[in-house]
């Protein structure tokens, strides 16, 4: 992925989170967010 993609597919992810507060998916998605942000900030 490049940073621009991985930067895109965060936002979407946050977005989940917000539309979705409560979800039984929140942890999951939390950690695949820092991951993402992980893998951004090597790529920089």
């Amino acid at each position: 992925m490049k940073a621009d993609q991985i930067e895109e597919k965060i936002q979407e992810l946050e977005n989940w989170l917000i539309e979705n507060p409560n979800s039984a998916e929140r942890n999951l998605i939390e950690s695949d967010i820092k991951k993402l942000r992980t893998t951004l900030q090597k790529k920089s």
